[in-house]
């Protein structure tokens, strides 16, 4: 009995700590809005925005439905039967194709920027600015940089530190 009541406390505080950490994520909606208000924009600005908003995602669906299948193209392949000269080329193919892709994606994203940024006054760029510096500053203090590969050794794990110095053995 008291394991059961033990399960079912764990379980318990385990779904309230789910809850409670997806509660604290605002909405696509909320952010959307606290950017119009932070921006200041006015009603023929968030239309305009909401148009281009619309033909950004028109022209992303079909690249990243090719995005997608070129991904699951490659999970095929490695699950195939071929032989490992053929899946590398094949793969190599498709890696080259989701290179590509994710350039197009890239270029849309960026247009699409442009857009939204020439509906902008002045003042509202500067902000606009801002705002992407304390989401960089923001995302560097999230995600420290990597230390370099080369304090690490062939099998990913942090090289040992040497203790005592080289010997000269041509002495």
């Amino acid at each position: 009995m008291k394991k059961i009541l033990t399960l079912i406390l764990i379980s318990t505080i385990v779904l309230f700590s789910n809850n409670c950490a997806q509660a604290q994520q605002p909405s696509k909606e909320q952010v959307r809005q606290k950017f119009e208000q932070r921006l200041q924009l006015t009603k023929k600005q968030k239309e305009k925005a909401k148009i281009i908003h619309q033909k950004g995602l028109e022209q992303m669906k079909p690249v990243i439905m090719k995005l997608e299948l070129s991904r699951s193209d490659i999970e095929n392949i490695k699950n195939s039967d071929l032989d490992n000269k053929t899946k590398e080329e094949q793969i190599s193919k498709k890696r080259e194709e989701i290179k590509s892709l994710e350039k197009q994606a890239r270029e849309i994203r960026h247009q699409n920027s442009q857009e939204f940024e020439n509906i902008l006054t002045k003042k509202q760029k500067k902000e606009l600015e801002l705002m992407k510096a304390e989401g960089r500053a923001r995302f560097n203090k999230q995600h420290p940089p990597r230390p370099p590969f080369g304090h690490f050794n062939s099998f990913g794990f942090p090289a040992p530190q040497r203790i005592f110095p080289p010997m000269d053995i041509t002495k």
